[in-house]
């Protein structure tokens, strides 16, 4: 079936002002034409052509969030502490935190780590059609040390051999990336989150193995140590990055910044709720710079020409968050809205890997589609009243609630 939206606006993920008078004509799943009415060529008649009519509304791609963790709960929720037990009910857990974020229009999540492998039957399920969520890139449990960040979900690797030998069974058992944690992290208090758990020869070697297997590495990353190994060492992508020094306040280095940019990695500078306010006070040689906070961090970071991406970081319940912070962090100030649309959209499905299927609304892409009600360039708090979502060119959320008639499986 070919389907035909007419929409009042399409913002296209690329950072181009929207199109008045849109159409995005949809066939076989994948986007065949988008622009404006006068310069969109229709298909000629066809029996099997639905048109959807958004004429007062925004026509954009799905949302990507580069950071969630379904299946991941903290160590003083009893909720989850109690369901994490039982291989069911964590899984079940994972579906409902997914398939409320497509409610919302978040097409596709990278999880960031969780309990064991849940996250790859949950990716499977949905690959078959079993039921209905969005589409999801996952690394399984993640690797940390003995006390480190996430261990109690974690897999553990003290060394270079166990952290090949990690890698190698994360990837037997069908991940699409590997994500170490290179730090402690806040999540875990007996980890420190100011020193690195890895050195740079043992980061080296997670790299070479993972790249070998052709896959990417996404790095946790709180102290400045951790930073430099971990950008020395060539991950793909940078999480955090909040520069802590080894014993107190912050340190950031500009070379290391701009070697990250030369080796064109990303950073996710998630979770981008809580970051408006200063959280440290710096001196810093050479910058005049007295205080600053992590979207400060990063915003200095990409003057210097690492490529940004934004992130919700959600845990659990609280994975489907993404458009409430992404609308808060807007009108905070901390950006303009079509500039935080494309650091949702289109950078965080490049540092993905997968630019060539999702992110924009341009011709032979996968057509997952949002339809919000009003402009978001001109009012932020559009992207809260989303009055579609298509995944794959199917209708598979309607104002808030998944589609009972999307597709299952044949």
């Amino acid at each position: 079936m070919i389907k035909i939206i007419r929409g009042g606006y399409l913002i296209d993920g690329t950072g181009l002002k929207p199109q008045d008078d849109a159409v995005v004509v949809i066939e076989n799943g994948k986007i065949k034409a988008a622009g404006s009415a006068k310069d969109v060529t229709l298909p000629k008649e066809h029996a099997h052509v639905l048109e959807i009519n958004a004429s007062d509304k925004t026509i954009m791609p799905g949302l990507v969030d580069g950071h969630v963790h379904l299946a991941l709960g903290s160590l003083n929720d009893p909720i989850w502490n109690e369901i994490k037990k039982v291989p069911e009910l964590i899984f079940s857990y994972a579906a409902g935190n997914a398939q409320k974020a497509l409610a919302k229009g978040i097409t596709t999540m990278q999880d960031c780590g969780g309990i064991d492998l849940t996250t790859l039957w949950l990716r499977e399920a949905i690959r078959k059609k079993f039921l209905v969520g969005p589409k999801l890139v996952v690394a399984g449990a993640p690797i940390t040390t003995t006390s480190g960040h996430l261990y109690f979900v974690g897999i553990r690797a003290d060394n270079a051999d166990e952290l090949r030998k990690s890698i190698r069974w994360l990837v037997e058992n069908g991940v699409d990336f590997i994500k170490i944690m290179a730090t402690g992290g806040s999540m875990t208090p007996i980890s420190n989150r100011r020193r690195a758990q890895y050195s740079i020869s043992e980061l080296t070697i997670a790299v070479e193995e993972a790249h070998r297997l052709k896959k990417r590495v996404v790095a946790h990353l709180n102290g400045t140590e951790g930073i430099k190994n971990a950008v020395k060492a060539g991950v793909d992508v940078l999480v955090h990055c909040n520069w802590l020094g080894e014993d107190e306040g912050i340190e950031y280095d500009e070379s290391i910044a701009r070697l990250a940019a030369s080796k064109g990695l990303y950073l996710d500078v998630g979770p981008i709720a809580g970051v408006t306010k200063p959280q440290v006070n710096y001196a810093r040689k050479g910058s005049e710079l007295k205080e600053s906070s992590r979207w400060d961090l990063a915003l200095l970071m990409k003057s210097q020409g690492v490529k940004v991406y934004l992130s919700s970081d959600g845990i659990g319940n609280d994975a489907s968050r993404f458009v409430t912070d992404l609308k808060s962090f807007v009108e905070s100030g901390n950006i303009e809205p079509l500039e935080a649309i494309t650091m949702a959209t289109k950078i965080p499905a490049e540092a993905m890997g997968l630019a060539n299927k999702i992110g924009t609304i341009e011709p032979g892409k996968d057509a997952d589609i949002i339809i919000v009600d009003g402009n978001p360039v001109e009012d932020i708090a559009a992207l809260e009243r989303v009055d579609m979502v298509l995944l794959n060119g199917e209708i598979v959320a309607v104002k808030g609630r998944i589609h009972v008639n999307a597709p299952m499986r044949k």
